[in-house]
């Protein structure tokens, strides 16, 4: 078995479990394996050249023989062996190690690297005559691709990689997670002909040269403002037969119908001094790192990371992470529990020299998108605490209109939301003392935040002593899958900083 010539992984706690795999007596395979194989248009000499073998493996509770599809390491020691059977029943050892299938095998000096979703599709590839192959370690299922993050050193090295995962929606949505973290500048693709949904459906119906042409012929992913139309199709497609990308869910029964959350929109909270802007963002972020997965690049200027992050805690616990009168702040178990989850879900930009800009924290926003999985959200709060360097004979409108358009572009290449807090102008009190609710063009600076912004909420908080009472009003909402203007009242826990819905809410 030859051995890649990369390095082994810096990261062993993905390349190499913490316990050692469980490795089965494996064989070589039989004449009915390789009959099975050439059913599908893939060649002796390239099940023989992969590794394939075959072994028992329970499957549904009974000890099935089966296809070994045998993963190596760089050194070509077993790592981890995947099972499929007759019946496509799927199984795999235990504690085997998440590394791409026939990592082994690929060569560096070749700018060119296939991936596919599955096994056969890679062996189809080499029956097509390309050497440098693999499939992702679990399938499409796999949101998290800590593999790509492992391999990021070695992954850099190729120039064009070319993504030829299945045609469905789960294996387009694996494509293009795939894309966003590999950087799209180098990722090619390729829409399967009709009646093929894979790279083997096109091999069997179409043969291997056809094959070879059409991946030779894969698109370049779209970068530049001019498109080809075929680029859109699919999507155009979906939308035909009403699958809307709808917004997720703010965890917030009462607002998600007035508002719910899209990648790739710009979202401006503002509010009177003291309402609670920043509170009421980490609640709905917290509830789709909970309820989504989502990830979130933080540049915030309201408080100090320890603080904040006892702040997420408190919601997500439901306690206090400080004393109460009433003991009820949470204990040491609680608060690892919590502390665990965010440090899986909040990734800290920070300068602590001085204000950065709005364009460095893209810079390192967009970093942080390449090198975690998942990352859905950039937080930028307040707007006014970042240094704002407007050039020489600009209009602090023209500057605005500017940053806010090279926000939303950002939002939108690397499909995550953007929550920016900005605060209004001065704003005149009440005779009472307290603040009119401010309207959208109040914010400061310009009245681009409310041209450019995907959608506006403005918070509002009843001062009254005893008073728990927040207004939350949407006041502009762009495309109608995120919601509709109007307003919704929630009720605020000043225990653990939590809201939730009144017995009796608004919505209209």
């Amino acid at each position: 078995m030859n051995s890649s010539p990369f390095k082994r992984s810096k990261r062993p706690e993905v390349v190499k479990p913490k316990e050692p795999p469980v490795i089965p007596d494996l064989e070589k395979p039989s004449e009915g394996v390789i009959k099975w194989f050439s059913d599908r248009g893939i060649s002796r000499k390239v099940v023989e050249m992969a590794g394939v073998e075959t072994g028992s493996a329970y499957m549904n509770g009974e000890s099935k023989r089966a296809i070994a599809f045998v993963h190596r390491d760089c050194g070509g020691k077993i790592i981890n062996v995947k099972f499929r059977s007759n019946q496509k029943e799927f199984s795999q050892i235990k504690n085997g190690a998440r590394l791409p299938y026939l990592w082994n095998l690929i060569e560096p000096s070749n700018d060119q690297l296939i991936i596919t979703e599955g096994e056969v599709d890679a062996l189809t590839c080499m029956e097509a005559g390309y050497s440098n192959v693999i499939s992702v370690p679990d399938g499409a299922s796999d949101k998290k691709l800590l593999w790509v993050e492992d391999l990021e050193e070695e992954l850099k090295q190729f120039k064009r990689i070319v993504l030829l995962t299945d045609g469905d929606s789960v294996g387009i949505a694996m494509r293009n997670e795939l894309a966003r973290r590999l950087g799209r500048h180098r990722c090619w693709r390729v829409d399967w002909p009709e009646g093929c949904k894979d790279p083997n459906d096109m091999l069997v119906g179409y043969g291997a040269e056809k094959f070879k042409e059409f991946v030779d012929g894969a698109e370049a992913w779209p970068l530049k403002a001019l498109h080809e139309t075929r680029s859109y199709v699919n999507d155009a497609f979906a939308l035909l037969n009403g699958d809307v990308k709808t917004g997720v869910s703010t965890g917030i029964n009462a607002l998600d119908l007035n508002y719910r959350v899209r990648a790739g929109e710009l979202n401006i909270i503002s509010g009177a001094p003291g309402v609670g802007k920043s509170e009421f963002l980490d609640q709905i972020c917290l509830n789709l790192a909970a309820m989504e997965d989502w990830r979130f690049a933080v540049c915030s200027f309201e408080n100090p990371v320890d603080e904040h992050i006892n702040k997420l805690a408190a919601k997500y616990v439901g306690k206090p992470a400080w004393d109460v009168r009433s003991g009820e702040k949470m204990n040491h178990n609680e608060w690892s529990e919590a502390v665990s989850f965010i440090g899986k879900h909040y990734y800290w930009i920070r300068s602590e020299d001085e204000a950065p800009t709005v364009e460095w924290c893209l810079e390192n926003a967009t970093a942080c998108v390449q090198r975690y999985p998942n990352v859905r959200g950039l937080i930028l709060d307040p707007y006014n605490e970042f240094e704002h360097r407007r050039p020489s004979g600009w209009t602090e409108t023209e500057y605005v209109s500017q940053m806010l358009a090279s926000l939303k572009r950002w939002a939108a290449a690397n499909e995550c939301a953007i929550f920016l807090v900005a605060h209004p102008a001065k704003l005149r009190r009440n005779q009472d003392g307290t603040f009119p609710v401010p309207e959208p063009y109040d914010i400061a600076g310009s009245a681009n935040f409310y041209n450019k912004a995907d959608n506006i909420l403005i918070v509002e908080r009843d001062f009254t002593e005893g008073s728990d009472d927040i207004r939350v009003h949407v006041k502009k909402i762009r495309f109608k899958q995120s919601g509709r203007v109007g307003t919704v009242d929630l009720k605020y826990n000043y225990v653990d900083g939590s809201y939730r819905t009144p017995t009796v809410g608004l919505s209209g």
